[in-house]
């Protein structure tokens, strides 16, 4: 190995340092990385990218980002230079902040031979791990408690060469996971390289706007992006100063002086996050921010609009519309006073960073809203959290409007809800149009916005007839016409929900529950739905389920959307894959009716009957009470003393989670939503999701309804594979036999114990001449699954 020496260069406050002319032109180099995260910092092309603010981080989160994520070193990124090329020393600007990453030792490899690259097969370890030959270079770097930005360089005694060199990192400062990142890296022929202090100066048609003093190394490449100033053309005045002539591109307008009557106001967001996270000021001089969607927002208040004073070289003074004053710091807290703070514009390294700009009253310290904790405070990095944008006010009361241009209600089954009362008027309907084209128009006055507000408020008025919480609904597609409804296979129950052709049984009943502050918990057979996600399955669990999702429920006329408004991402719908196909999160619900539900009230389900000799049978166990039962008798049951019968008692009402059998004479047995006393005693249980036997869940466990030799009874399962959802059951713990008899009115069901191979859905009987029999005779000759049996 190459014996090596090493020089670490502070970053200097003043220009005693000079450049070294040496230090190679990163123009024309590309950069291939083990993982990212662009989200955290700009990603790979952050490397090289002049900007010492923008930084790569290996990746650590398995949703977002590319390449490894195993989150272990090594990690390691690779620099084509685009043609073989000498060089002694390698420059690395850790990330600003101090955060995690930082290269504490590392290896370089060179080689005119490309490095392989991660796969979804290969880790950065295992390519690394397979390199030949010694590296070229290794080395360590101290930080000794410097959370600074310090460059940090190593040289080796001889003169290295390669078009390619990789940079693995082997030991990094962390707090959790094993990553790495950098902000910048050089290569030098020289045996040093060193930082500058340059001043730039910022000129739009020749006049000075602002000026930033930087560290750099490469001063005509590494200009400082303000963000919402579009560099051009860098000129040498000295060799302490440069300037740059600029277009801007600020995204407001700002005043030089405050006057509500003539500001233009805007709508500002923040966390990255458009049309969500809303700055909002209150009277009590306090700053919240409130999640308003546009398609569910009417009216937008003056508490939500802005106006910026100032300029980019003072900064700017930024003023509520509903309180006249303006957004103040007080060390990290955010406050409304009459003359505020003036605040520097920065450039935004957030993923959605188009548009976007950070605002700090000190450098370093950046206007931040912090989502998991709901709080406005500062931070250290322009990222998605300090990230705002604005919007045209009048974006809000268009976009609520837009959805309702088109109102039209036909073509909704029969008992579906929400019909407008407002708008169900045509005279109403043709008014809200005229509305709505004149705020369309470019220049639409303040007066025009107005008048459409006031038919929004109108509109969502007459919305009376919507989901209520603690009720029960189906939810019926647009597109597929189908009942959306819970997988009936128990092994996979809790992984998806399907479209399904069934609006009568207990699967498909919907239960609204209160989340948050206008969101709702969709729960059904006693699951709550999951967060939706693009193009996912929408996943159920119980109420401690860790990605239980809460939705926000609007409505056109009586077409409903379901919508999950999920920090960092967009809305996501719920939507019909297909007909008899999983329920999936989707992005657009504008480009699909797939993602469009009709409601309407669950009152009822239908239990199909099984026939057994001259009555009719089921069991069932349902999330929801019951208050009423046509076309059957229900019974619940308590265990006699013996345990070997189970006394049935008829009833009109079951509470909800109670197992019970029906008998009647009719196919089907309507049992009506409602509530129900409570019963105690009943040994009967049951499922709502379906039991998969398995070693976890043995047979042995269960005693099942069904029929055996003739005879109804709960019996040990046999071959059947599950207990389907909504039956009932009995705990074989509970009783000592492998069947138990039921007793209706002292008529006892003659059963010994026996296994049952089907269930209640036990293979009909038939006699030889192929006629169904319901009563078997003990020596007889039948039919039964195609095949001769005697009984």
């Amino acid at each position: 190995m190459k014996k090596i020496t090493f020089m670490l260069s502070l970053l200097m406050s003043m220009g005693a340092m000079t450049t070294s002319a040496q230090v190679l032109s990163r123009a024309g180099w590309s950069v291939t990385v083990s993982g990212e995260q662009p989200h955290d910092g700009g990603g790979k092309a952050a490397l090289i990218d002049g900007d010492n603010s923008t930084f790569w981080h290996s990746r650590y989160d398995a949703n977002r980002g590319s390449g490894d994520v195993t989150k272990t070193l090594p990690q390691f990124f690779v620099i084509d230079l685009g043609k073989e090329t000498a060089f002694k020393t390698i420059g690395y600007m850790p990330r600003p902040g101090g955060g995690n990453g930082r290269v504490t030792a590392f290896k370089l490899y060179v080689s005119n031979t490309e490095f392989e690259s991660v796969s979804n097969d290969k880790s950065a370890a295992s390519i690394v791990n397979a390199l030949s030959g010694d590296p070229a270079m290794t080395g360590t770097f101290s930080y000794d408690g410097d959370n600074g930005q310090v460059l940090k360089t190593a040289t080796s005694n001889t003169e290295l060469s390669g078009r390619y060199v990789m940079f693995v990192i082997t030991g990094a400062t962390t707090d959790g996971a094993a990553v790495a990142s950098c902000a910048e890296f050089y290569l030098s022929k020289d045996a040093s390289i060193a930082t500058k202090s340059i001043t730039y100066h910022y000129k739009v048609d020749g006049k000075e706007v602002a000026t930033k003093t930087a560290e750099v190394v490469i001063p005509e490449d590494q200009v400082p992006n303000l963000g919402v100033l579009t560099n051009g053309e860098v000129t040498k005045t000295d060799d302490s100063n440069y300037d740059v002539a600029c277009t801007s591109n600020i995204p407001f307008t700002a005043a030089e002086s405050y006057n509500a009557a003539t500001a233009k106001w805007y709508v500002i967001d923040i966390h990255n996050n458009q049309a969500n996270f809303l700055l909002k000021g209150n009277a009590d001089n306090s700053i919240a921010v409130e999640t308003l969607g546009k398609t569910t927002t009417p009216t937008l208040s003056d508490n939500f609009q802005w106006t910026f004073v100032g300029n980019i070289t003072k900064g700017y003074t930024i003023y509520n519309k509903a309180t006249n004053k303006a957004v103040a710091l007080n060390g990290n807290a955010w406050s409304l006073n009459e003359a505020g703070d003036a605040f520097k514009i920065a450039v935004s390294t957030g993923a959605n960073k188009a548009n976007g700009f950070c605002f700090y009253k000190e450098e370093g310290k950046y206007l931040n809203y912090n989502s998991a904790t709901n709080v406005l405070e500062t931070y250290g990095q322009t990222d998605a959290g300090s990230t705002m944008h604005v919007q045209e006010p009048k974006s809000y009361p268009l976009a609520y409007a837009q959805t309702y241009a088109n109102y039209n209600d036909e073509g909704a089954p029969e008992g579906a809800i929400g019909a407008n009362s407002y708008l169900t008027v045509a005279g109403n309907l043709n008014a809200f149009k005229v509305a709505y084209t004149a705020a369309s128009a470019e220049g639409a006055t303040a007066e025009v916005i107005k008048t459409l507000e006031a038919h929004n408020e109108k509109v969502a008025a007459g919305n009376t007839s919507t989901m209520e919480v603690g009720k029960y609904y189906r939810l019926y597609n647009k597109h597929y016409k189908t009942y959306a409804c819970l997988n009936s296979d128990p092994a996979n129950v809790k992984s998806n929900l399907i479209s399904t052709q069934n609006g009568k049984g207990a699967s498909s009943v919907f239960y609204i529950a209160n989340a948050e502050a206008g969101r709702y918990r969709i729960k059904v057979g006693g699951l709550t739905l999951g967060k939706a996600k693009k193009d996912q399955n929408i996943n159920l669990g119980d109420e401690n389920y860790g990605e239980k999702g809460s939705y926000v429920i609007s409505h056109v006329g009586k077409t409903f959307l379901f919508f999950d408004q999920a920090v960092g991402s967009d809305y996501s719908y719920i939507h019909a894959g297909g007909q008899g196909s999983r329920m999936i999160g989707w992005e657009a619900a504008t480009s699909s009716t797939a993602s469009r539900w009709y409601v309407i009230p669950a009152t009822d389900v239908e239990i199909d009957m099984t026939a057994q000799g001259d009555k009719k049978y089921a069991s069932a166990y349902l999330p929801f009470g019951v208050s009423n039962v046509a076309g059957a008798t229900a019974y619940t049951g308590a265990l006699n003393a013996e345990k070997t019968a189970i006394d049935m008692t008829a009833t009109t009402s079951v509470p909800a989670n109670i197992g019970f059998v029906l008998v009647g004479t009719e196919n089907k047995a309507t049992l009506t939503i409602g509530k129900a006393d409570a019963i105690e005693g009943n040994a009967l249980t049951g499922t709502n999701t379906g039991i998969a036997f398995a070693e976890a869940t043995p047979k042995a466990n269960y005693l099942v309804f069904g029929v055996n030799n003739g005879t109804v009874g709960f019996y040990t399962p046999g071959n059947v594979t599950a207990i389907p959802a909504n039956k009932a059951y009995i705990n074989a713990s509970a009783i000592t036999g492998s069947a138990i008899a039921l007793n209706f009115g002292n008529t006892v069901t003659g059963i010994n114990a026996a296994t049952i191979n089907n269930g209640e859905n036990n293979a009909p009987i038939y006699d030889l001449s192929g006629r169904r029999v319901w009563a078997p005779v003990k020596g007889g000759l039948y039919i039964q699954n195609g095949k001769k049996l005697v009984k």
